[in-house]
């Protein structure tokens, strides 16, 4: 990774703040074979904000302890020295977080609520995959796009005018980047983690969330590049980006739980954002908290051969507050499925399937995207799927 990036994206790290004396003290403790629990809370007590911001957190129901937690010490002896040393590398990265979003061109609120989002979704895969390292996997999820913001700090306006222009592309925001600036947002947080001595696997993964092929199974950057793409296609947050990838290899870490279970694990994120940004000092808009529709809008059947386009479209139209079910050839009519607003299909579907649905007044809709597309721009779907299946809930109602 560090041989594809420029010298001045080095150069302008340098520049940037650094970490905390206490939190660099705190990482450089954690590379030791043994840790003294005495010393990790000496550390921290020797900055009040983070003493105060520590404590506050061992005692939400974040962490879920079960008894009031009085001093650094019992949240070290609690929590763990690994938790507790995370958790201190997370609110003062997001501390020099809100500094250098005041130059971000969009709503920094909505872009502070997808990496939270993302952190909140990379630890819960960890923890439903039985994997060790929850807290690194929140941590990542933080970091993942605080590239974004290197590049905002060295060009500007240039890079600001290159987010709003995303917008309105054909192709993600990371591809404009590397045609613009010889390197993407990825490639700059890593040498900025590079800068701050993070953990390697922390920095992996902000440095593979775009990469061209998957990060390896098991590993935190696998969780969080998932996490990523799960947060975007559920409209949590805006990070910029409006794409998504589909790309073939191992099956994604959301896929190995029901949808059933990842619907559940959807929800309880939504509960906690208020709750966690508040514990993280981030900022909070009440009336603009993120919410799922209490009820379904209706049903849409998929007729679909690829496996990545039924999940990415499971997971939209669900969001969207309607209801995907998978059908095959074989299925019965659609006459008898009630509230059914529309087909999305591909070539695979049979004429005669089809027509018995156009026969009933309910649209098919193929070619939502360009065929085998790696990239799919999330606005243009949904504004496409609200098209087709708002005129059928006014004709229902």
């Amino acid at each position: 990774m560090s041989n594809a990036i420029p010298e001045y994206i080095y150069e302008s790290v340098r520049s940037l703040p650094p970490l905390p004396a206490a939190v660099e003290r705190l990482l450089a403790m954690s590379r030791e074979p043994e840790v003294d629990f005495r010393k990790v809370s000496q550390v921290i007590e020797s900055d009040p904000a983070l003493t105060a911001r520590i404590l506050r957190a061992a005692n939400s129901a974040f962490y879920g302890v079960s008894r009031r937690v009085q001093t650094v010490r019992q949240a070290v002896v609690l929590l763990g020295h690994e938790v507790v040393i995370n958790l201190a590398l997370g609110v003062s990265v997001l501390n020099l977080k809100r500094n250098l979003l005041k130059q971000w061109p969009g709503d920094p609120a909505a872009f502070w609520r997808h990496s939270l989002s993302v952190a909140l979704m990379a630890r819960e895969l960890a923890r439903q995959l039985k994997l060790t390292d929850t807290e690194g996997a929140f941590v990542a999820g933080l970091l993942h796009d605080i590239g974004k913001l290197v590049l905002l700090s060295h060009h500007g306006v240039v890079y600001a005018q290159t987010l709003l222009a995303a917008r309105q592309s054909s192709d993600p925001l990371y591809l404009l980047e590397r045609e613009l600036f010889e390197v993407d947002h990825a490639a700059a947080g890593y040498a900025l983690c590079q800068h701050w001595n993070l953990p390697e696997a922390l920095a992996q993964a902000v440095a593979e969330h775009h990469a061209d092929e998957p990060p390896a199974s098991g590993t935190i950057a696998e969780l969080v590049y998932d996490a990523n793409e799960l947060i975007k296609r559920l409209g949590l947050g805006d990070s910029g980006n409006a794409f998504t990838t589909l790309r073939t290899g191992p099956l994604p870490p959301h896929r190995r739980l029901t949808f059933d279970r990842l619907q559940e694990l959807v929800r309880q994120l939504i509960s906690e954002l208020e709750h966690t940004e508040a514990i993280l000092e981030g900022p909070s808009h009440r009336d603009t908290l993120p919410t799922l529709p209490a009820r379904s809008r209706g049903t849409v059947h998929l007729h679909l051969r690829d496996p990545q386009m039924v999940d990415l479209l499971r997971v939209v139209l669900w969001a969207m507050g309607y209801e995907a079910v998978v059908i095959g050839d074989a299925e019965s009519s659609p006459a008898s499925s009630p509230r059914l607003l529309g087909l999305i299909a591909d070539t695979s579907i049979p004429a005669t399937r089809r027509f018995a649905y156009e026969q009933h007044g309910i649209p098919v809709l193929t070619e939502l995207f360009p065929p085998h597309t790696p990239h799919v721009d999330l606005a243009a779907l949904r504004r496409r799927l609200v098209q087709a299946f708002n005129h059928q809930t006014t004709a229902a109602s």
